[in-house]
């Protein structure tokens, strides 16, 4: 981290968060979601070898899971939905049910074609025709199943967890029967076409959250090292298609935007994963580097974002897959990932506080067309984080004035009502566990 907090501050904060938790659960009656989802080896090991966490802080933090991470992992060890990408009804131009397939958001039938084909793109008009194949929905649902339930099992030492997290991973990844293909040929598919686009490598965005929680389990009586073989097997086939194949050099090469972001953060994760650190750490911080240097003015603007019809939520969106990428980074020792300064001047800090200035304005005078609302419950995040990161006193004045506003958001558009205590927690025990991106 860039600034070492004082432990008064840092409880100060703790007190504010707990504060606002109290008062806005009154409304929602009950918090339905903690979700960790980044956790460095180095936490992992120290605290699994020998659970040498500030006693007080951990009793505070098992509290909060138990009203809320446990509730959410006993209801995942109920669920008995079947995950597989067989399931739908729509085979892919290949027909094989094992490839996975999604249908790209922004399409819609071409009016002037009898039969709608090739559809064509609408920007920020989401076509609803993308749920009728449930592929993306119950891979994104698994991935954060996992994720719960590591974090749940990180808390409690509950075995029935790991149990569930290793009977997904083989279901989704491994049984011959269910199994996805490691690939994404057919992500993103635009009706008419043959092939599916590159912008579906985003699809597998959030798979970070079951990579980060699998070392989570490992100390588990029940957990299996054969699977989680298998499982590494299966992200190396897919690490393959994904730097290799038409489709994934395309993500790379023509992503300028979060498209790209989000890849390279998905190339960090997995090359993690599968134990390949030197490789992560040059390619987290080139990565760093080159976004930065690509997608922000010295302004802070980011103009692959504005220029989109949902202008303020890609500029967040974008920001997020930053962050997880200056955590990579930083993680493997690039000293300057949280302040470096690009070509022409710019900085990630200098990203969010472009963004703080019109969230603190409701939008208002916001330069950029956007059919989207301001919302701020993605943002209030990035956020906390950047005060975690830079300590700079505006960005927890800033939150004194935002945060009520998000919880407000989050109640009347039913969002998932998450806390973000585990952000302040890694400033206690001095550690890297990121809670705060979706």
């Amino acid at each position: 981290m860039v600034n070492n907090i004082n432990i008064l501050t840092i409880l100060l904060i703790l007190c504010l968060f707990l504060s606002y938790s109290f008062w806005t659960s009154l409304a929602q009656q009950e918090v339905t979601s903690l979700q960790p989802i980044s956790l460095t080896n180095s936490y992992v090991s120290k605290t699994q070898d020998d659970k040498q966490v500030d006693s007080d802080t951990t009793e505070k933090f098992e509290i909060l899971t138990d009203e809320t991470g446990n509730k959410l992992a006993d209801k995942i060890v109920l669920n008995n939905t079947v995950y597989s990408v067989t399931l739908k009804n729509s085979l892919p131009p290949s027909n094989d049910p094992h490839d996975y397939m999604s249908l790209s958001r922004y399409f819609w039938p071409n009016p002037d074609k009898p039969n709608g084909l090739p559809y064509i793109r609408i920007d920020g008009i989401e076509n609803p025709e993308i749920y009728t194949i449930p592929d993306y929905t119950l891979m994104r649902d698994l991935f954060k199943e996992i994720g719960n339930l590591g974090f749940a099992y990180f808390f409690t030492n509950n075995n029935s967890y790991v149990e569930k997290a290793l009977y997904r991973i083989n279901e989704w990844f491994i049984d011959e029967k269910t199994r996805m293909n490691p690939n994404l040929n057919y992500a993103g598919f635009r009706k008419g076409d043959i092939i599916g686009r590159r912008t579906g490598v985003l699809d597998i965005r959030p798979v970070f959250r079951m990579l980060q929680s699998i070392p989570l389990m490992r100390s588990s009586s029940k957990w299996n090292f054969v699977i989680e073989k298998k499982l590494r097997r299966w992200f190396s086939e897919y690490y393959t298609w994904l730097t290799t194949s038409p489709i994934g050099i395309k993500a790379k090469e023509d992503g300028f935007n979060n498209h790209g972001t989000h890849y390279d953060v998905q190339v960090t994760f997995i090359l993690s994963f599968l134990g390949h650190d030197e490789q992560a750490r040059t390619y987290s911080k080139q990565a760093l580097i080159n976004r930065i240097n690509i997608g922000i003015l010295p302004s802070g603007e980011q103009p692959f974002e504005t220029r989109r019809m949902l202008s303020w939520h890609y500029s967040i969106f974008n920001l997020q897959a930053l962050f997880l990428l200056a955590e990579r980074a930083d993680h493997y020792g690039y000293n300057d990932a949280w302040t470096y300064v690009g070509n022409d001047g710019q900085t990630l800090k200098k990203a969010v506080d472009y963004i703080l200035y019109y969230a603190l304005n409701d939008g208002k005078d916001w330069p950029f067309q956007n059919i989207g609302d301001f919302e701020l419950n993605d943002f209030v995040k990035i956020l906390e984080l950047s005060y975690v990161t830079w300590a700079d006193e505006k960005y927890l004045q800033a939150l004194l004035i935002l945060r009520p506003k998000a919880k407000l958001e989050q109640i009347e558009k039913n969002l998932d009502f998450e806390d973000n205590y585990l952000c302040v927690w890694s400033l206690m025990t001095n550690r890297l566990l990121w809670s705060c991106i979706d």
